[in-house]
């Protein structure tokens, strides 16, 4: 894997993809080569079978400080050209969100900016112990970008939502779990090993139901009841004809006799 490269696209033995954000020079702070090495992981994943999950984390124990201030965020000469940018990283956080797998954040050091926003954007995020978050646009004369500011209404509700970002103030990974923005904490320098551990066991090879599952989960947020339920409905009938099903059930029979069968002599 390439130091130079701005990020790092990998797949494990067990079928878990990971990207690294590698820009380490800049604590990992967007550039335009990185959005770009990123929609290239994920052009790969969306039309390939679906791997286990996905793990996107930081490079060199930081996750991501945001977008890099040094470098301007403008790109052509179109009305928004000015922010080309944090449009592509719009479309990134999009398509994390709507990638039929499971996706974890693992972050280990802190998360601003739109790194918290990516962060947010997946199923699940593993944080260090000391890892920070932080949505501090205000203090540099921007407005939050990235939909952070729809991730964390949708996550907190307005009212401690609001408070995040208009204070623009830093909140630790136990904050952050106790307001339900983290998933688990973990040892620090662990983050990604667990992330990976967690996917890689992940529907116990029901690889089918693992994937219905998550979209399931993201249609959920943007459907009524009634819709969530057509969804189950269509979802479980797909689950039915395949033999995802049928292993589990024999699975779950055959360690029923073997906890009722009697002690050996």
């Amino acid at each position: 894997m390439g130091e130079d490269m701005p990020l790092l696209f990998e797949r494990t033995a067990d079928d878990v993809a990971i990207v690294t954000l590698n820009r380490r020079h800049a604590v990992n702070s967007v550039s335009f080569e990185m959005w770009e090495a990123f929609a290239t992981a994920l052009d790969t994943l969306e039309r390939e079978t679906p791997a286990r999950g996905l793990v996107v984390t930081g490079a060199g124990g930081f996750f991501c400080i945001g977008g890099d201030v040094k470098l301007p965020p403008a790109r052509g000469e179109g009305a928004l050209a000015p922010a080309q940018r944090l449009e592509m990283g719009q479309r990134i956080v999009a398509r994390l969100r709507r990638l039929p797998m499971p996706v974890i954040a693992a972050v280990e050091g802190g998360a601003y900016g739109i790194g918290w926003a990516l962060a947010l954007s997946a199923d699940l995020v593993f944080a260090a112990g000391d890892a920070k978050f932080g949505a501090p646009f205000i203090d540099y004369g921007t407005v939050p970008d990235g939909g952070a500011a729809w991730l964390l209404e949708r996550q907190l509700g307005r009212y401690r939502a609001a408070e995040l970002i208009l204070s623009g103030r830093t909140i630790a990974a136990d904050e952050a779990e106790r307001m339900g923005l983290v998933s688990r904490i973990v040892a620090k320098g662990t983050a990604l090993g667990e992330a990976t551990a967690f996917l890689g066991a992940t529907g116990k090879g029901n690889r089918k139901a693992t994937e219905l599952a998550k979209r399931l989960i993201h249609g959920a947020q943007e459907s009524s009841l009634e819709g969530s339920h057509a969804l189950e409905l269509a979802y479980c009938a797909i689950c039915q004809t395949g033999d995802e099903v049928a292993r589990a059930r024999d699975a779950f029979i055959a360690q029923a006799k073997a906890r009722r069968a009697p002690a050996a002599e």
